[in-house]
């Protein structure tokens, strides 16, 4: 018999045999790939991270006992992070699902009995019939994370069955979508600095990062850099891993990195520290930029950021007098209700001192669309028998608890929304629907699939052929299968290959191989794919693609904007309704916009990145850096005491969208006012079962239909005071 997933119940097993996993390619091409039973293979961490690291696979007797980085690849350089070091142990855990399983039982509680693929894959493509029949294609919806960020399992196999299906597509915002926007808006495209220059730069600006959980390898290139002899400096409310050797730490409140901006833009212009040269060849809008700033002293700013005026006449000093400064803008500081404007704003400062002209100097950016390459092509936009249509992955909780959307399924995939997404009350209200037909493909049962009807059991990347693009180094990365799949786990593209069989979809792709769509995106007409190597990519796992940075764009002469320059003014952000002109905009939930709001619930809570966890992924088990080892509310040590708070107590976290429950850690690392809860563990690591997107909003930012889940005010009382709460 099949391990039972932990958590699961799992009834009577039915008669007849289980259908055979189906080969993930073509019988040639899976001999080409099959998994060796002793051996090293080369793959590529699947994790929506920007290193994107080349691995090595080592395999004995058919088993995973080890990975590690590529010593050749010269980004990875031989190390790899913690979490994915640790895959051998997860992948090879007795709760990995095997079979495919049925609901029997309330929604969320975990009951369920084994049945075969076919069985679940006729019941799947009956409900969604007569679901088309009855109510059309779009009240089907699919959700996908990124849990792998491979092309082929991780993007074109599912939008290409629901585009063909004719549902709505999941838009994914939550990541960087407003700042990337707002970038955008700036400098055209998400064109930046090469952040492996960074170690040329003679300043380093970490503005709302922890690149020594998220970007482990920029972390080692920021060493090398302050080994050359390059200032560091550090914008974060909390203090992040290597905020101690910083030449300059400032500690503001939540949602001012723009005004800080701003004024550094004004002591600039005050003072004379900007480029005119570079500023008359590159930029658009240099005098209504300049009577902007006018308006954001030192003095004014740092009231509104909490910060010493001092300090920022410090910072724009230090910055305007070093054209080779590098900011590092983290995904943190843009997800506020003003994320948009606020990378925006920030994109502008290396406009000033010229530092996107120099090798080590501009801003970064991290988001996807950095790889020019898009495969949009290959996701079956012509197959539709519907017009296109979308809809904000924040939104599904919203979409599911309105009768007027009328949604009747959902398909989960990569992804567990449980976890991940905000205002976890109503969505859970929403996914707990008996008449939902909901369909979870997983690898483990996650609360997300706790409430599904019918869970599918999933490959892991590790089992997988794949390809990824990376938006740190810039090289196109293959993943082969190092191992064979447990049990009748299956890969997204078999999966929807035998969908969209049942379905009566006879079109060519669906009987495509990994490695045939792989042939597909290596063969889009792009710039930056015309110099791969197939041969090379096959042997070495990797090859560097041809990727414009802002410097490069400098040396041209021209940015992809409308103007061809840096538009410091900005029309495209007028004609979209936008203020044109970088600008501080409050917060949602803040002093200046709901004062009220404040009296009741004075802190702000940010739900920070951990060294354990990569989002919600590993988050079932004990983390090992420092507050990872169960879930903790870091909390300063005046507000704790203010609220009779001693370290280690049970603490309520709560505002009017829910509550949780977690451990204090009383420590300066958060300024007063904010108290950060780093990780999303899954539910039953929490003493109430609910974690911190139980408290955070579900609207979207100022920009792209980002998130602003870090705008998000709350109270925190000791556990023991708070027995009448709601929810406990």
């Amino acid at each position: 018999m099949p391990a039972t997933p932990r958590g699961a119940r799992v009834l009577p097993r039915p008669d007849g045999d289980p259908m055979k996993g189906i080969s993930d390619a073509a019988p040639a091409a899976a001999a080409r790939f099959a998994p060796p039973r002793d051996g090293v293979v080369r793959g590529v961490c699947p994790h929506d991270c920007p290193d994107c690291c080349s691995v090595l696979y080592h395999v004995r007797d058919g088993r995973l006992c080890k990975i590690e980085g590529n010593p050749d690849h010269p980004s990875t350089r031989g190390f790899i992070c913690r979490k994915f070091a640790s895959a051998p142990a997860r992948v090879h855990a007795a709760a990995r699902l095997q079979y495919p399983l049925r609901r029997r039982g309330p929604k969320g509680e975990g009951q369920f009995e084994r049945i075969s693929w076919s069985t679940a894959i006729d019941e799947i493509s009956g409900r969604w019939r007569a679901i088309v029949a009855d109510s059309g294609p779009q009240a089907i919806l699919p959700f996908f994370g990124s849990g792998t960020e491979g092309l082929v399992n991780g993007r074109i196999a599912g939008r290409r069955f629901f585009n063909r299906l004719g549902t709505l597509q999941l838009e994914r915002t939550i990541c960087t979508k407003a700042g990337r926007t707002g970038f955008d808006y700036t400098m055209g495209a998400s064109v930046g600095a090469d952040p492996r220059a960074i170690v040329d730069a003679e300043l380093v600006i970490l503005w709302g990062c922890a690149i020594a959980h998220t970007n482990i390898h920029q972390q080692a290139l920021v060493r090398e850099a302050r080994a050359r002899g390059a200032k560091l400096i550090v914008i974060n409310p909390v203090q992040v891993k290597g905020t101690g050797g910083a030449d300059l730490f400032l500690q503001p409140r939540p949602g001012t990195d723009a005004a800080i901006a701003l004024a550094l833009m004004h002591v600039m212009f005050r003072d004379g520290l900007h480029d005119p040269a570079f500023m008359a060849r590159h930029t658009l809008g240099f005098d209504a930029l300049r009577e902007r700033a006018a308006d954001y002293a030192p003095a004014i700013v740092a009231d509104i950021a909490g910060v010493a005026a001092a300090d920022l006449e410090a910072l724009a000093a230090c910055y305007a007098g070093t054209q080779r400064s590098f900011i590092y803008i983290g995904p943190g500081c843009q997800r506020h209700s003003n994320g948009g404007m606020t990378v925006r704003t920030l994109a502008c400062l290396p406009a000033l001192t010229g530092a996107w002209a120099h090798r080590g100097g501009g801003a970064y950016f991290p988001t996807s669309t950095i790889f020019p390459v898009h495969p949009d092509a290959l996701e079956g936009d012509s197959l539709r028998p519907t017009p296109p249509a979308g809809y904000n992955m924040i939104e599904l909780g919203a979409l599911l608890t309105e009768p007027a959307a009328g949604v009747r399924s959902l398909y989960v995939f990569n992804g567990n929304p449980t976890a991940t997404l905000y205002h976890q009350a109503r969505l859970r209200c929403g996914l707990a629907r008996e008449d939902l037909f909901t369909v979870v493909h997983e690898q483990y049962l996650t609360d997300t699939a706790k409430y599904a009807d019918i869970v599918l059991p999933a490959t892991s990347h590790i089992e997988n052929l794949d390809l990824q693009f990376s938006y740190y180094h810039f090289d196109v990365m293959l993943n082969r299968p190092a191992i064979a799949p447990p049990g009748e786990s299956r890969s997204n593209l078999d999966t929807f290959r035998s969908l969209a069989v049942a379905m009566g979809f006879d079109e060519p792709c669906f009987r495509q191989s990994a490695w045939e769509v792989i042939e597909e995106i290596l063969a889009l007409e792009h710039p930056a794919l015309q110099g791969i190597d197939v041969a090379r990519l096959l042997a070495e796992g990797w090859c560097a693609a041809t990727v414009e940075t802002a410097c490069d764009k400098v040396r041209q002469g021209r940015f992809p904007t409308r103007s061809g320059r840096i538009e410091l003014y900005s029309q495209r952000m007028a004609d979209d309704g936008f203020d044109p002109l970088p600008a501080y905009v409050p917060l949602r939930e803040s002093r200046e916009c709901t004062p009220a709001l404040v009296q009741r619930y004075p802190l702000y809570l940010l739900t920070a990145s951990t060294a354990s966890f990569h989002k919600s992924s590993h988050a079932h088990a004990r983390g090992w850096a420092r507050w990872e080892a169960r879930p903790t509310l870091v909390i300063h040590p005046h507000d704790a005491e203010a609220r009779g708070i001693a370290d280690g107590d049970e603490v309520r976290v709560f505002n009017d969208r829910g509550d949780f429950v977690l451990w204090a850690a009383v420590d300066h690392a958060v300024r007063r006012g904010v108290v950060a809860a780093p990780g999303l563990w899954w539910d039953a690591c929490y003493p109430a079962r609910r974690n911190a997107n139980h408290t955070t909003p579900d609207a979207t930012s100022d920009m792209g239909g980002g998130s602003s889940f870090n705008t998000n005010l709350v109270e925190v009382a000791r556990r023991q005071a708070a027995s009448g709460a709601a929810h406990e």
